[in-house]
């Protein structure tokens, strides 16, 4: 893998709790056991190849150069994943996944409104009739009340020690959350930079363009652990949502 998705691998929430939730909402749904999964903003492939231990067949894909190189490499030697480039705006299929997943916020990548209300149709189209779409994006109303401008926490890459310092501010005019992440190696005179900007979308308006696209039975999760519908009170806001539609199995191929 590149430093890049290393730095992310090692700093990032451990997929464990994340798979099981995903699981545990796919049977819930009644979805196939051999479901088709596509997850858009896959990052270095960690949750996919997660998915890929379920039985799933599986589809990743990824904007960034440096994701989507460590993804294809990951993917490699599992035939049941594909690797593609691209994001929301990339996704053309129709009728194609029984579960679309959005995971660390690529939702809110989406910075322009009417691109997300694009992004929820181009995921409507790709869903098979009784398919599920589920997104996670940050409660940024919890960010704004709890968070620190400025971040500092530390981890490991071989045995090396790496600062990582985000620094935050908020584009209040244009309602977009700017995160720069720093990443400093220690030893070596070299920092690691990357600048994220993110929509700041609340929940009602999230649930409001989902319904607008049709999308059914829409229920919300405050984080992992939990296993039934609740109310948002942290830091993140996850949501699914159904396409109507009688669901069927498809053959596994």
């Amino acid at each position: 893998m590149s430093l890049q998705a290393d730095l992310y691998t090692e700093f990032d929430t451990d997929p464990t709790n994340i798979t099981a939730f995903i699981w545990w909402l796919a049977k819930k749904s009644g979805l196939s056991r051999n479901l088709r999964i596509l997850d858009i903003g896959c990052g270095p492939g960690r949750m996919l190849m997660e998915y890929a231990r379920l039985g799933w067949q599986v589809t990743g894909m990824e904007p960034d150069p440096d994701f989507y190189a460590s993804a294809k490499q990951a993917a490699a030697h599992h035939p049941s994943i594909i690797i593609k480039h691209g994001g929301f705006e990339d996704l053309i299929e129709e009728d194609a996944y029984d579960l679309v997943t959005a995971i660390n916020d690529p939702f809110a990548y989406v910075l322009d409104i009417p691109k997300r209300r694009e992004a929820l149709a181009r995921v409507y189209r790709a869903l098979r009739p009784g398919g599920l779409m589920f997104l996670e994006v940050k409660n940024f109303l919890y960010k704004l009340f709890y968070d620190q401008p400025i971040k500092e926490e530390f981890g490991k890459i071989d045995h090396r020690r790496i600062a990582h310092v985000m620094q935050q501010e908020i584009d209040f005019h244009n309602a977009r959350w700017i995160c720069r992440d720093e990443y400093i190696v220690e030893g070596e005179n070299r920092t690691v930079s990357k600048t994220h900007t993110l929509a700041i979308i609340t929940l009602p308006e999230l649930m409001y363009f989902i319904e607008q696209q049709g999308f059914e039975q829409i229920e919300t999760y405050p984080d992992y652990g939990v296993r039934d519908p609740q109310p948002i009170n942290g830091r993140l806001i996850l949501i699914s949502a159904r396409k109507p539609g009688v669901y069927q199995v498809a053959s596994k191929t």
